[in-house]
């Protein structure tokens, strides 16, 4: 059975496709049900087995980054074959997340951020925990004509001109004469957010920009691919290095960082952000279960297949 989440309270079937905070998502196993389901004005995905609930000890809650959440849900199955049950919120920020964890509405809090002084001083009593279990890193993509013509980076400010309309063409950037075609993503989630914040600092300074949109990396990859001229963002893990190229980001010194993942997991690549887990003390039990197969080789996996790198940490002792 196949069907996304509706409105409020509601499911719907959809070509095959679980609709999740607005992007779809194939979802290929026939052996779950997908349920839609509110708590406290926040929605949730609750992942079930149709093989039966035997076995089950409880339900941990999970609200957060829909990033995450989608790693959370892939790994569902395997987690309830061991015992254990979850839900995943996919609405809401990281602050929201780590908010609902403080006041105990959760058990883990699902961010793309490392917890801030912010986070610690509005719950004092919390001895949060977080553990990073991949990294997303975003390209910027260019179809091969772009690339072919010379263009290897982009520094910071050459791409907010872009973005604002006074760079139009690609020989202003060392290219051939070909007007650039700029892919944006949606405004104010995901991707857009860590590129947009980078160069502009606060998104209320980010300009309202008039783009076609990608809605997600296999549609950035696929619209780059086919139209000349063309760049847009995207997850690094959909640059081919044959019809579609990441460019570098130039800094001020004139130092080229290609987005690979040897820079991204050397902390060299500017455009990139840790995928975390947090609860709100020291994991143990069926906690601790949930950490160590998110860090370990089973759940690396599946970090590697949602659009992140998997980034190893040390176990928990």
């Amino acid at each position: 059975m196949k069907v996304a989440v509706g409105g409020k309270g509601t499911l719907r079937k959809e070509g095959g496709w679980v609709r999740v905070r607005g992007n779809l998502r194939e979802q290929t196993s026939m052996k779950r049900n997908f349920f839609s389901g509110w708590c406290n004005g926040y929605r949730w995905l609750v992942v079930a087995s149709l093989l039966g609930s035997s076995g089950v000890a409880e339900t941990l809650k999970m609200q957060g980054s829909p990033v995450v959440a989608h790693v959370m849900i892939a790994a569902a199955p395997v987690l309830r074959a061991r015992g254990i049950e979850i839900k995943v919120g996919v609405e809401g920020s990281s602050a929201v997340a780590v908010a609902m964890l403080g006041d105990e509405e959760v058990t883990f809090a699902l961010t793309m951020r490392a917890l801030t002084g912010t986070d610690r001083a509005r719950f004092p009593e919390k001895e949060f925990k977080e553990f990073q279990i991949g990294t997303q890193a975003v390209a910027l993509i260019v179809s091969d004509d772009v690339w072919q013509s010379g263009v290897r980076s982009l520094t910071k400010a050459q791409l907010q001109a872009v973005y604002e309309g006074k760079i139009l063409n690609w020989k202003e950037l060392g290219g051939g004469d070909l007007p650039i075609k700029f892919y944006n993503t949606e405004r104010g989630r995901g991707i857009w957010e860590l590129v947009f914040i980078w160069i502009y600092k606060e998104v209320r300074q980010v300009p309202l920009g008039k783009f076609p949109i990608t809605v997600d990396g296999e549609d950035a990859r696929n619209t780059v691919q086919f139209n000349s001229g063309s760049m847009a963002m995207a997850q690094i893990n959909w640059i081919d290095g044959k019809k579609v190229h990441g460019l570098a980001i130039k800094d001020e010194k004139g130092v080229e960082v290609f987005p690979t993942e040897e820079n991204v997991l050397g902390g060299k690549y500017p455009l990139a952000r840790p995928a975390m887990v947090v609860v709100g003390e020291k994991p143990v039990g069926v906690k601790r279960k949930v950490i160590d197969f998110l860090l370990g080789e089973e759940g690396q996996a599946i970090v590697g297949k949602s659009d992140l790198i998997p980034n190893r940490v040390t176990p928990l002792k």
